[in-house]
């Protein structure tokens, strides 16, 4: 009777060690921080609809070694007030753009933009979004932004 005792008590430690083993291992495996850049963090500024911003919109695929975001869609806003200020916005829900035909396909695009004339052939468009941080920021203007979007609406102009 005192083994089937011990036996119970050895069963019963050893039950309880892994329970407890379980328990710290599903506390621990859980990270609910968002990370500090890219398309999964937190939202720096939002773009409501009634800003009414216009940008160009294109996807980058350059094969000259301009390779910053290259084969990413991207919007490019310079506003009316500041001929210098260019805003890059490399868009992170691609698939939100479906509602948009023939989204053209620029290759002469410098990851700093030279000129306007770099986005020739891009479509006008209207978006709002929410902005994100880059994760790999670039050496630019300080004029100059890159940002993430997540795109809440977009209409081809």
């Amino acid at each position: 009777m005192t083994n089937t005792i011990n036996r119970n008590r050895v069963y019963t430690i050893i039950l309880s060690f892994l329970g407890l083993m379980i328990l710290l291992n599903s506390c621990y495996d859980k990270d609910d921080t968002k990370p500090s850049c890219g398309c999964e963090s937190e939202t720096k500024t939002t773009i409501p609809e009634s800003a009414n911003l216009t940008g160009k919109l294109f996807f980058k695929n350059d094969s000259r070694g301009n390779n910053y975001y290259n084969r990413k869609y991207w919007i490019v806003f310079i506003p009316e007030n500041c001929a210098n200020c260019v805003h890059n916005l490399i868009v992170c829900n691609d698939s939100f753009l479906n509602s948009i035909p023939n989204i053209p396909t620029l290759t002469n695009v410098h990851d700093i933009l030279a000129s306007p004339n770099e986005l020739d052939g891009a479509i006008d468009v209207k978006f709002s979004g929410y902005l994100k941080p880059i994760c790999n920021p670039i050496f630019a203007p300080a004029d100059y932004t890159y940002e993430n979007i997540i795109l809440t609406s977009i209409k081809q102009q």
